[in-house]
Formats: structure tokens, sequence, C-alpha cells
């Protein structure tokens, strides 16, 4: 499968991302919320739904989804309702999950989504249909290596944590189109602080409706929805597989019907879960222990107000300010946190694009490596700026600089300090590179004379015996013109 658009047919996908919002406690209950415990550990009367309990709204949900829907353009309605979502499933004490439906907390919106599109990339603007809060339920395990039988275990830890559901247009084109949508708005959320958005923790975790009508149809076809990805990789596969299947079916003369489908990453095939259910089966209706939630409108300028500079803004800024090309500064600013870093560190040290060019060579691979995000890490951005300076003040080289980037963000130091301790201090003293480099060419005559006939890359050879000749110590710019002067016959070596 190759997540380019299906020749015979317009894919249109729509998606709901569920997004945990970053509170401490759960959006009707005390009860805490935190990754990790044992089953059934973080629970209370109100997630257990016993006998007269009334559920209390928490407020920094409410002040979290209202930064989520200014962040993406959305209009924050000043009256919204909670009601009931009426379902039946074992990891639901209620029989019903306390959702928005009818009147949301938001609607409207927009993100505009750097899509790869060849070895370029364009900007697709993706339309938000709405915003609304909603209790999450609880966790029901089937796994006989987790539970010990055939039996199924629920865990009530997640019934009752807050949600966030963001409902988009159905405007995305391709699978891969849906993933850099799902990318923006992870970073979106995580900039604004609403969530965490953690895949593998599940606190953000997507439903994709996928459709297929001809091309030039305006009329869409019936859609499946795809169940609870929670990784981009699946998503992407996922998609691709849905599309394929309906696409054979539409071949074979068969109509697609409305389902509610599961992924196999197994044979990357999709099967039916069920039949999908319509709004109407859910029974809402507003929930009678909840008033309406009436919004001030200074409370929603109070939070616009203090929303931090979003990454769209703050990539145009650093190719002004900075002189980063597009693609650099994206990649710097999709998470908050290298955006700070690398903020700091770049006006510490003078020189941006040096600085940019140290983190995405080094720094970001050091970090993947220990699976850190760079505000996890002991490194400083003042550390990083001295580091590179030691560097271009010829203290030691871009080898040994390298070398220590790990070093400093597992256990953090002064690079300064560290450089001495190592002994990784540059050789600057002329007589011993002169040395050097009279031996290296000596060792090598043949290439010395290809040299002096014209093939003028053999430098890089030569340069690299000499460096290695010094244990890499030896000051680049130092090292290269001698051996230069050398080679060319010049005198003074």
């Amino acid at each position: 499968m190759s997540g380019v658009p299906h020749p015979d047919y317009e894919v249109v996908i729509g998606l709901e991302v569920h997004a945990q919002l970053r509170t401490r406690s759960k959006l009707f209950s005390p009860a805490p919320v935190s990754y990790g415990l044992p089953p059934n550990h973080s629970v209370h009367p109100v997630c257990l739904a016993l006998p007269g309990v009334l559920p209390v709204l928490n407020r920094r949900a409410v002040e979290l989804a209202i930064r989520a829907a200014v962040a993406t353009h959305c209009t924050v309605h000043p009256h919204s309702v909670f009601a009931r979502k009426n379902y039946f499933y074992p990891d639901l004490p209620k029989g019903y999950q306390i959702s928005q439906y009818e009147e949301p907390i938001a609607t409207g919106g927009w993100l505009d989504v750097p899509v790869p599109d060849g070895d370029a990339t364009r900007i697709s603007r993706v339309r938000l249909h709405r915003i609304h809060m909603e209790e999450d339920a609880g966790k029901s395990i089937h796994d006989p290596a987790v539970v010990g039988s055939d039996a199924t275990h629920v865990d009530l830890n997640r019934a009752g944590v807050p949600l966030l559901e963001i409902v988009t247009e159905p405007d995305l084109r391709s699978p891969v189109e849906a993933v850099a949508y799902l990318r923006t708005l992870r970073s979106v959320l995580r900039y604004v602080e609403v969530s965490d958005a953690d895949m593998e923790r599940g606190n953000f975790r997507c439903d994709a409706n996928i459709s297929l009508r001809l091309h030039g149809a305006e009329e869409l076809g019936t859609r499946t929805e795809l169940k609870n990805l929670n990784s981009f990789r699946s998503i992407e596969a996922a998609i691709e597989a849905e599309i394929e299947r309906q696409a054979d079916v539409l071949d074979s003369g068969g109509r697609v019907q409305q389902a509610t489908m599961a992924y196999d990453p197994a044979t990357g095939r999709t099967r039916v879960l069920r039949l999908k259910e319509n709004a109407d089966d859910y029974r809402y209706f507003p929930d009678p222990d909840l008033v309406p939630l009436v919004i001030p409108s200074d409370a929603i300028e109070g939070v616009r107000a203090s929303l931090p500079e979003l990454a769209e803004a703050r990539c145009e800024r650093f190719q002004v300010e900075f002189g980063l090309g597009e693609g650099d500064a994206r990649i710097l600013t999709e998470s908050r946190p290298l955006a700070d870093f690398f903020e700091a560190a770049a006006r510490e040290h003078g020189a941006g694009q040096s600085v940019a060019n140290w983190i995405l060579r080094d720094l970001l691979r050091a970090l993947k490596e220990r699976e850190i995000e760079v505000d996890g890490s002991e490194l400083s951005p003042r550390a990083f700026a001295r580091l590179i300076g030691l560097v271009d003040e010829g203290v030691t080289t871009v080898k040994a600089a390298r070398e220590l980037v790990p070093h400093l963000v597992e256990s953090g130091g002064d690079p300064e300090v560290l450089i001495r301790e190592r002994g990784l201090e540059a050789v600057s003293d002329t007589d011993l590179i002169g040395r050097a480099v009279e031996e290296v060419i000596a060792e090598h005559p043949a290439d010395v004379e290809s040299y002096r006939g014209g093939e003028k890359k053999i430098l890089n050879f030569l340069m690299g015996r000499v460096m290695q000749r010094t244990g890499g110590k030896a000051d680049p710019g130092a090292t290269r013109a001698l051996l230069a002067r050398r080679l060319d016959g010049e005198e003074g070596v």
C-alpha cells in the first residue's frame, strides 16, 4: 500500500480525536487522574455511579477546553449542555456516559496543516466541526496473559477522566494528510498545555471515518469508522487497509455497509466489529444532575490573552529572526520545550543557524536514543550554547564536542570543565601538526602525486589521515591550511 489517494475513487476522511485533559482530578469527581496505578485504585463513588451521588464539574477542565478551542480558531459558546449518552458495556458502570451532544462547548475552527508532498510541503486547511467535553469510560482487559484466564476484567481507573473530543469536517483526502493533521493537532494541544497527548499512554486516541466516492461525485459515500487507533503508524496503515477494502467492495458491484471497524496489524486488514450505531441509538438527553454550562465572555477573552505564541507563528518568526529555512524552523517548533530550548540557546550563542544545526544533527539523536524530550534531559540551553562556542573558538574540535552531547543530555555539567578533564582540547601546536602532516605525506606518495596532478579531492583523504594521527584533536582549520600549503609545495611547514 502506497499511502497515495486511490486512482479510481476520491477518499474522504474525517477524524475524531479524544484528547485527555491535563487535570489532577476527574471530570465530575475528586478521584485523581494518575497513570500506572493498580486496577481500580483511582475510583470514587461518582465514578462507580453509587446511589445518591451527584457529579460536580471540574472547573480546570472547562478552562482547558476553552484554551484548546481558542487555539484552534473555534467559536466558544457561552451556553453548552451536558447530556447522557446511553450504552451498556461492562466498563461503563453508570450505563451512560456524560458527554455533550446538541450544544457543545465549541464549533467551527480550523488548522493549517503542513502535508508532505514529494520533496516539498503544502499547506492544507482542515476545518473543525466541533469540540465537546466528555468523560472517559473504563477499560475492559481481555488479554489472557494479563488476567490469567479467558475472562474479561474491568479496570475503572480511567472512568471519568476528562476528555475533549475534537471532530473534523470530512476534509482529509489521504492517509498521509490524516497523519499530518494529527501531528499538527497534537503539537497545538501540547503547546497550550491542554493535554500531554501521549499516544502510548492512551491520552491521544483517534477514530477515523472513511468513505469513497467516484472522482467528481458530490454525494458522500457510505462511511465506516475505525476505532481507537493509537499510533501514527497504525493510523496510516489502518486507513490504507480500509480504503483498499472499500474499493474492492465497490469494484465487485457491492455496497459498503455502515459499520464500526477494527484494524489487525498482524494481517494488515480491517474487519467489522459491529454495525454502526446512529445518534438516536444512544438516546441522548440533557443530564438532569448538571445545569447548563455558562461561560462569560470575559472568561473566554482571559483565556485568549493567556495563550503562548503558537507553533505556526513561532515557525515564521524563527525564519525571520534567526535566518532559518522553513524545514528547520518547523522541526524546531514541533514541540514547545524544543522551541524554547533552541531560542534560549540561540540567544546565548548568537548564531541561530549554527545552534539549529547542532540540535538537528546531534541533540535530537541523543534525545531519541534515550526516548526523552529535551525538557527531560540535564542539558541546559546555556551549556549547549557554550559547547558550540568552544568549537567556534578552537578550544575543542567538532568531533570531540559531538561526543560530549550524550553525556551532557544524561548528566549535565560544564562543557569547558569536561573538555579539560577528558583531555579533549584541540591541538593547535603548529610544530606538532606539522610533524603529523610530514609523516602522512611521506606515507602516501602516490596520493600526493595524484593531488599534484589535479585530483584535489584527495586533500580530504589526507586530511583524515592527519586527524587520525593526532587522535582527532588537531584544529581542523589549522591542519587543513598546513596540509594544503605543503602539498602545493609552499614553504613554512
